[in-house]
């Protein structure tokens, strides 16, 4: 399991590296397909705020995701999972004995598990965090669209699949999962095995077991958060008195970003889209005649928020194998 400090550190190296997307450097636009995105929406030339001050809080929100999702690993499933392992170990060197003490182990684990997770099937064993950004404007990722669509006429299928697997701007958060609704059932089976001195049998048994981990994926879309980290900046300067024109050019930024989150194909839920960039065109008007009150800002982050959490808890297929 990766400690807080090396995922932080990770996430810092590819915060450093790949700014280009984070409202500086692009020109793009929206609607309900990707060439619609393209057609309406020009990027603001500046952000109004610190590239740092940005990537920090984009930083603090992914650990946020990160740590809660840490919390729900179990001790216990760690235990049963190493004794597993263990348990293979020792058949493999012949000591059966210690095979048997690793198995009754597991099991006194799992029975922890099932009084503490009555109704959970799977219970988080480890986590691991992987990072991809890219530099690019709207425009070009509907010209990637276009390009990858072309080869796909063209059977060049392995060209297409390379094109578009370069399209991401993602935090991606992958969970291992015990099945605790059949592992003790095995593990009782290995060590039924065992005692009838049937290694081979045990030791199949435990690897179906190992390759019944699940697999669980969710993503976090950077565009999002940091459309989420400018409008907290937004009604922080909102708070402050500040300038209206940088408030309502960091709602202006804030839309762009969720506009790249949709082309890049991120949710597909273009009503939540559009629902939202509405609500940005109509805070950033409150605010020019000067009607808009805090709770305009906090209407808005709260529903991206939720847009947010559908995006991320819309976990992508699961594995019955650990890889």
């Amino acid at each position: 399991m990766k400690s807080f400090k090396s995922i932080f550190a990770a996430i810092i190296m590819v915060g450093l590296i790949s700014f280009g997307l984070t409202a500086c450097n692009q020109a793009a636009h929206q609607g309900k397909t990707t060439t619609a995105i393209s057609q309406k929406v020009v990027k603001p030339d500046t952000l109004n705020m610190s590239k740092d001050t940005l990537a920090m809080r984009v930083q603090q929100k992914t650990m946020q995701e990160i740590q809660k999702r840490q919390a729900r690993i179990e001790k216990e499933a760690i235990e049963v999972v190493k004794q597993t392992n263990q348990a293979m170990k020792f058949i493999y060197t012949g000591n059966a004995k210690k095979a048997e003490a690793a198995l009754g182990t597991a099991l006194d684990s799992t029975k922890t598990l099932l009084k503490k997770h009555p109704n959970d099937d799977l219970i988080p064993v480890d986590i691991s965090v992987k990072a991809q950004d890219l530099i690019t404007t709207i425009p070009q990722v509907d010209q990637t669209v276009k390009t990858a669509k072309e080869e796909m006429t063209k059977g060049n299928y392995q060209e297409a699949a390379g094109l578009l697997n370069n399209l991401k701007s993602e935090i991606d958060i992958t969970t291992v999962n015990l099945p605790l609704g059949g592992y003790p059932s095995g593990l009782k089976q290995a060590l039924g095995l065992l005692k009838k001195n049937k290694t081979n049998q045990a030791q199949q048994v435990l690897v179906g077991l190992m390759n019944s981990l699940v697999i669980n994926q969710a993503i976090m879309p950077l565009p999002v958060l940091r459309a989420q980290v400018m409008m907290d900046e937004a009604q922080i300067m909102f708070n402050g008195k500040q300038d209206k024109a940088k408030v309502v050019n960091l709602l202006k930024n804030a839309d762009y970003q969720l506009k790249l989150a949709q082309a890049l194909g991120y949710g597909h839920f273009d009503k939540e889209y559009t629902d939202i960039s509405n609500d940005i065109a109509k805070a950033k008007e409150s605010v020019k005649n000067g009607s808009a009150t805090s709770g305009t800002f906090d209407k808005l982050i709260k529903k991206t928020e939720a847009f947010k959490n559908k995006i991320v808890n819309d976990v992508k297929g699961t594995s019955s194998k650990k890889k």
